[in-house]
């Protein structure tokens, strides 16, 4: 599904891994599937193909689990290995992942959960650099792994740290399971790469805009379902109904405050 609908080939040498890795960029990074799924009572992870039919569908992504396993198996028909990551932020550990991808090409890191538009090639060093518009992202190798740090405007800043240890399958699906009572699902966020090295990022009715141009905020709440549809590629009515299951969970909370 993915290969006919991106129109992309399989294959195994660096430029294929770069292609596939920009193709599946544009796929959102979004928890409003996920946020509706919990909402419903029936938090099961979304596996590769209902991500795929779902993109296709609907322009419906997924949260890094979903994502990073979609892309695994994207990956492995090409007849390259990988294998998934697990990773830490600064408000917690195991709430992130990644792909490692190996090959005749080299090693490569894939972070579709992380918005990362391509394919970041590991040194002899095991480190990695992507320069984009206005912004570097390095993978600095440390003993458990990687750093993640983006330079912008000359200011370096820390975002996560990936384990390079195998992974189990166990592991890695806990994690996942775990996931759907993060604190983040709690609001709605997306976050997508956007023309000229850019990304966009939406947090409940703000919608942030980064690019050559400068930074734009728009507010999302009037006409959630067309702006989030024109801004990331979701099918509106998507769109509408975790906006509406959000402001719902909104008024219950409020309700328990009263009668607390």
């Amino acid at each position: 599904m993915f290969f006919d609908h991106f129109g992309v080939s399989p294959g195994s040498s660096a430029g294929d891994i770069h292609g596939i890795a920009e193709a599946y960029s544009t796929i959102p990074w979004e928890n409003l599937t996920k946020f509706l799924l919990r909402a419903s009572g029936n938090p099961q992870p979304r596996l590769p193909r209902e991500v795929m039919e779902g993109h296709i569908s609907r322009g419906t992504g997924g949260t890094c689990y979903s994502l990073t396993e979609t892309l695994a198996t994207i990956i492995v028909q090409c007849g390259l290995r990988a294998r998934p990551l697990t990773g830490h932020m600064n408000h917690g550990r195991n709430i992130h992942c990644a792909l490692l991808v190996e090959g005749e090409a080299g090693s490569f890191i894939l972070d579709p959960g992380y918005a990362v538009p391509g394919a970041v090639r590991l040194a002899e060093d095991h480190s990695g650099e992507l320069a984009l518009e206005g912004r570097t992202m390095r993978w600095k190798p440390v003993p458990e792994g990687w750093e993640l740090h983006t330079i912008e405007h000359g200011q370096s800043r820390y975002r996560y740290t990936l384990e390079s240890r195998q992974l189990t399958r166990a592991e890695f699906m806990e994690y996942w399971r775990r996931s759907f009572n993060a604190p983040g699902l709690e609001s709605l966020h997306l976050n997508m790469p956007g023309p000229m090295g850019g990304r966009m990022s939406a947090h409940n009715g703000n919608l942030r805009t980064v690019d050559s141009a400068g930074s734009r905020n728009l507010k999302l709440a009037s006409d959630y379902g067309r702006l989030v549809s024109e801004s990331f590629g979701i099918a509106p009515e998507v769109a509408e109904a975790a906006w509406a299951e959000l402001q719902r969970q909104k008024l219950a909370r409020r309700g328990q405050d009263v009668t607390s």
